[in-house]
């Protein structure tokens, strides 16, 4: 099991500090979120005026026709396009708006892992997805050396929103991950999300 050291939640939006809690939980969600620097292409149905197409700011917003700007980053697109619906709908632009979110291009999202590894170096995050097992980050940066303490590898986690910053610091047992199955294997997932720096150890001889 991992231990949480630290856990100061702040983020660029109330939905993005979801879910970070969210994924780092034991329970993954699979859905994908809208992160910054996604590009998108947003359209209304039947209001060609309205289509645009924009990448997220590094807040999580998007400047909208007729609305400004609104926040949707670290939300499902389900989720995104009812929010802007209903948006369409209390600031009465329109009466049954159909908002359709369409992902261009997802921003590129890396790892970096550290320490007592075969390969130090940035991991990348595969595309459509929000983070990467742990185990699955180290094992693409050549796997654990000979003396890598398996069982207590950091992970540091640097949060920006409302002007501050601060960082989530864990202590994960990759070791217990990599001997885990069945349904143990999946209550102990820990998902590294992106710009996570992962730090394995050397162990004490």
């Amino acid at each position: 099991m991992f231990r949480i050291f630290t856990f100061i939640v702040l983020a660029y939006s109330a939905n993005v500090c979801s879910a970070l809690n969210a994924e780092n939980s034991q329970s993954v969600g699979h859905t994908y979120l809208l992160s910054p620097f996604d590009k998108l292409i947003i359209s209304v149905y039947g209001q060609d005026d309205l289509q645009s197409e924009q990448r997220i700011s590094d807040q999580g917003a998007i400047s909208m026709p007729l609305l400004g700007d609104v926040t949707i980053g670290g939300l499902p697109v389900f989720e995104a396009q009812k929010l802007l619906e209903e948006a369409f709908v209390n600031q009465r632009y329109l009466v049954k708006p159909v908002v359709t979110i369409s992902i261009e291009e997802f921003s590129p999202k890396v790892v970096t892992v550290l320490g007592e590894v075969e390969s130090p170096g940035s991991i990348v995050i595969p595309q459509g997805r929000n983070g990467i097992p742990i185990q699955i980050a180290i094992a693409q940066a050549g796997g654990f050396t000979g003396a890598a303490q398996k069982a207590d590898v950091k992970v540091t986690r640097t949060l920006t929103g409302a002007g501050q910053t601060d960082e989530v610091s864990f202590d994960v047992d990759v070791a217990a991950i990599l001997q885990a199955s069945g349904k143990s294997k999946a209550e102990q997932l820990f998902l590294a999300l992106p710009d996570d720096i992962i730090f394995v150890p050397r162990r004490l001889f």
